[in-house]
């Protein structure tokens, strides 16, 4: 979904935004078994501007996403954000989407990672009517573990599937752009 120049342009103006963003630190999972909540966390995070601002209201990319999902796709806001994994350790525990991120749209700007999982993405496609402590509990049972190269995009169902980011390591800087939408139907 993301050319080679829009990828270049919108990691430049995630880049440019990254003094302004927020450090999101959570150490313990809270105890939502659903959907939402406050998942262990520890990324650098803020909204996004005017470029990505224009994809993600894009009307070629909403028609895409209602093809590919549901014909009920509407758009969360007009801006995403930003999330920049960049110290080593950084991730996103196990968890779904909050109630307004039916559909979440994961775009890769930059990944230097290596040939180890840091910084995949880990998703629970098989577990999806099980409460969250009990995938958290047994992380490796049906993991799929997928690599989102820069200029990749990933279109996921985040408020059904249980999916984390598994820390990055040593040396690894990960920025994505990350867009929600909501399906009424769902």
């Amino acid at each position: 979904l993301v050319d080679e120049r829009m990828r270049q342009e919108m990691l430049g103006e995630a880049l440019g935004l990254l003094p302004h963003a927020n450090d999101c630190h959570v150490p313990v999972n809270d105890a939502e078994e659903v959907r939402g909540g406050t998942p262990r966390r520890r990324f650098i995070n803020g909204p996004a501007g005017p470029l990505q601002q224009a994809f993600n209201t894009a009307p070629w990319l909403l028609d895409f996403l209602r093809e590919l999902t549901t014909p009920e796709l509407t758009p969360t806001g007009e801006i995403g954000t930003y999330s920049y994994y960049i110290r080593p350790g950084d991730h996103l525990d196990i968890h779904r989407d909050i109630v307004t991120c039916d559909v979440a749209v994961i775009s890769c700007l930059q990944d230097s990672a290596r040939d180890d999982e840091g910084g995949r993405l880990c998703l629970y496609p098989e577990r999806v009517l099980e409460p969250l402590s009990a995938v958290r509990a047994t992380p490796q049972l049906g993991a799929v573990k997928v690599r989102v190269e820069p200029g990749q995009t990933i279109v996921l169902y985040g408020g059904l599937v249980p999916h984390a980011l598994l820390p990055v390591v040593p040396g690894q800087a990960r920025v994505v752009s990350v867009l929600c939408f909501r399906a009424l139907s769902v």
